[in-house]
């Protein structure tokens, strides 16, 4: 299955950052999409 095109751009920069090595742990900063001051 497919993964969406910026998930897969930071993937194989990893990749080839990391050869054979292996990412144990992340952390997953949830931006919001929209800014409330912006939304009327």
């Amino acid at each position: 299955m497919p993964e969406l095109p910026e998930v897969e751009t930071v993937r194989r920069g990893l990749a080839d950052l990391l050869p054979g090595q292996a990412v144990v742990r992340a952390t997953v900063f949830d931006s919001p999409k929209k800014f409330s001051k912006f939304t009327h």
